[in-house]
């Protein structure tokens, strides 16, 4: 077939395969079924800094200003303010525990420090080599046992040392808890997870009789307990991809705790940051080496800043990944949002030789009914083909032909549903022979299926949009049923309760997150209580909406995922009233729920007082120059939808 490069033909093109696919023939019984091969590249969410990429640009001699600023386009590193630096965070290491064992340690020659407990009921000093039990009782008070003496008394705990002296000589052993160190010359090994830094805060959790623990210390401590690159790339010529690094996680770790509460308005882990990657991986003490030291203080409080966020004054959302598969992802691609420093930019030194990234290329092979026990929504897969491409040059949509489809999947979904390693793909083979493919992969297409038809996204694709009236599919086609206007859902158990969900739960709470789930535009199947493998599938893929771990398992952070979405939904009242616009000057209830949404979501618009201020003007222009929104400081029509997209409330504000 001949290559279609005119604007009105390149839809068409791609309708005319689906249509030829919907129709094809199934496998004839006892027939072999046949192998789907997705080809991609890149490990992680492919948006931002590529740390494999830092890599590279620092041994060909770029400094990590430069990689820094390619990464994230227009944005520039500045130092944090001092009072601003200053400011304690909390990191939450484990949640909902019934009893924690402490034990201290010594941290270098000594004379070592002790460790304190002090709760307002008494205190216990332990030191190197004892061991403190903390215990929460079925009173709700709490009982703290050590060595030279116990006290009961209430669940606000604190245990100090010379933590935040810059040179601690004590630290604290979590039991049952350990941590990968990567950076040992033997290679991997599991130590104790051990924190000097700073000083330990145990509080009660917020509805069951346990225990939340985290550490509270400087912004500094916390980068040098960072690990998220492999030190030893220093050694390699990679020092200024340390220093990028170091960059990287201070701006994204400001940036995460300026769009949240207070640890103590969040007393279901009394946090700022938690230590797995849902934020960033915090491992303590004992991982660092000397370079990676050196890098932090190379960059100590410098972050990254973009006009489009504060007006410039307030450090940037630096996402980085792994790799990618030479391209970064824009964010809108990657996750939702446009955000206007999240660009697509190059990024071929993650796929060079010397840097030995092991995913620059991966491929993953399913069969049919592999593939349908995945996705929501399909029981039999015949066929698959890439129907939308990213600007990056992979696949941004993938649509699946069988019993239930055609159904399209998001790649960044598909990620998370057929554990991929990356959201991008680049191409497709149906039993080893290349299918389809986007322009600029570097690969070259035949057919999407079984057929030997030979097909080809046209080169000069970017991103194609199927338009609805193009080509009209045969009524024997399955198609996806209209969707209608959600009712919303009733959590109260599902929240309240607090019971982590897994795939063969059953009950109320299952059934509420099943109503959840398919309110705000994830399908579960059934709503009949029962934690099956579609219920399994749209949890992974609202996890993955959401930048969590998107594992499946519904824990307290995905419960609190929940409950912000139904927290945004009270405060949502003034989205539905669209003969109304909002701008400064007004006043009232409508005005309050916008100030209270827009903090909700991260944009801090002053006290919720009902008074459409200067506060909350410059909030608004900030949410939408963060948007790629007309700045106007007005809640009109677009910025009404927008702002019901971000707080994932769209499908119950709106009928689609």
């Amino acid at each position: 077939m001949k290559e279609e490069t005119q604007g009105g033909r390149r839809g068409g093109v791609i309708i005319a395969l689906a249509v030829l696919f919907a129709l094809l023939p199934a496998a004839p019984a006892g027939a072999a079924e046949p192998v789907f091969t997705l080809r991609g590249g890149g490990y992680g969410h492919s948006v931002g800094m590529s740390q494999f990429g830092a890599y590279g640009m620092a041994r060909a001699g770029y400094s990590w200003e430069q990689i820094m600023t390619h990464y994230f386009t227009g944005a520039t590193p500045g130092e944090v303010p001092p009072a601003v630096a200053a400011e304690p965070i909390w990191v939450n290491l484990t949640m909902e525990q019934a009893a924690l064992t402490l034990t201290v340690r010594s941290i270098g020659a000594g004379p070592w420090s002790d460790v304190t407990f002090t709760s307002t009921a008494g205190s216990v000093a332990a030191s190197p080599g004892e061991t403190v039990g903390v215990s929460r009782l079925s009173n709700g008070s709490c009982r703290v046992s050590a060595p030279g003496g116990a006290f009961d008394g209430p669940c606000a705990i604190d245990a100090d040392w010379d933590g935040f002296s810059g040179s601690p000589t004590a630290g604290v052993i979590l039991g049952g808890c350990t941590k990968i160190n990567w950076n040992l010359p033997t290679g991997g090994q599991a130590q104790p997870c051990t924190y000097a830094r700073g000083g330990l805060r145990i509080r009660p959790d917020n509805n069951t009789n346990t225990v939340n623990l985290s550490v509270e210390l400087t912004m500094e401590d916390y980068i040098l307990g960072i690990s998220e690159m492999p030190y030893f790339w220093a050694d390699r010529g990679g020092m200024a991809a340390l220093e990028a690094q170091a960059v990287a996680a201070r701006s994204y770790a400001y940036a995460r705790i300026r769009g949240r509460a207070a640890p103590e308005d969040r007393p279901w882990c009394w946090c700022s940051l938690y230590d797995t990657p849902v934020d960033q991986n915090y491992v303590g003490w004992g991982h660092g080496t000397q370079a990676w030291v050196n890098a932090v203080a190379n960059t100590t409080n410098v972050v990254m800043y973009h006009p489009s966020v504060g007006s410039g004054g307030e450090p940037i959302s630096t996402f980085y990944s792994s790799s990618t598969y030479g391209v970064t992802e824009p964010s809108e691609n990657g996750f939702s949002a446009v955000v206007p420093y999240l660009r697509s930019v190059d990024d071929h030194w993650s796929q060079l030789p010397e840097v030995g990234n092991h995913h620059a290329r991966w491929e993953r092979s399913f069969t049919g009914p592999q593939l349908a026990s995945n996705l929501p929504g399909m029981s039999s897969v015949t066929g698959l083909a890439i129907t939308k491409c990213s600007v990056s040059g992979a696949a941004l949509e993938i649509t699946f032909y069988g019993s239930g489809g055609p159904r399209a999947f998001k790649t960044r979904d598909l990620r998370g549903l057929l554990s991929l390693r990356s959201m991008q793909v680049y191409e497709i083979a149906v039993d080893g022979t290349t299918t389809t493919s986007c322009p600029g992969s570097g690969t070259s297409t035949t057919s999407t299926s079984t057929s030997t038809t030979t097909t080809t996204i046209p080169a000069t694709t970017t991103t194609t949009t199927i338009p609805a009236t193009t080509t009209t599919i045969p009524a024997t086609t399955t198609t996806v049923p209209t969707a209608t206007c959600p009712a919303v859902p009733d959590v109260d158990t599902l929240v309240g309760e607090r019971l982590v969900l897994w795939a063969g739960a059953t009950g109320q709470s299952v059934l509420e997150l099943q109503e959840f789930l398919t309110a705000i535009g994830f399908p579960a199947g059934p709503i009949d209580g029962i934690f099956g493998s579609l219920t399994e599938g749209a949890v992974r893929k609202f996890q993955s909406s959401r930048s969590l771990a998107s594992d499946g398992v519904v824990g307290s952070r995905t419960r609190s995922e929940i409950l912000s979405i139904m927290t945004a939904v009270e405060q949502a009242e003034f989205l539905r009233v669209e003969a109304t616009l909002l701008r400064a000057g007004a006043t009232g209830a409508q005005v309050e729920q916008l100030q209270r949404y827009l903090r909700l979501i991260g944009f801090d618009a002053g006290p919720a007082d009902g008074i459409f201020g200067p506060l909350t003007e410059r909030a608004l222009r900030s949410y939408q120059a963060t948007n790629q929104l007309l700045i106007d400081g007005i809640v009109g029509p677009q910025t009404r939808l927008s702002l019901a997209a971000t707080g994932g409330i769209d499908n119950l504000i709106y009928c689609p």
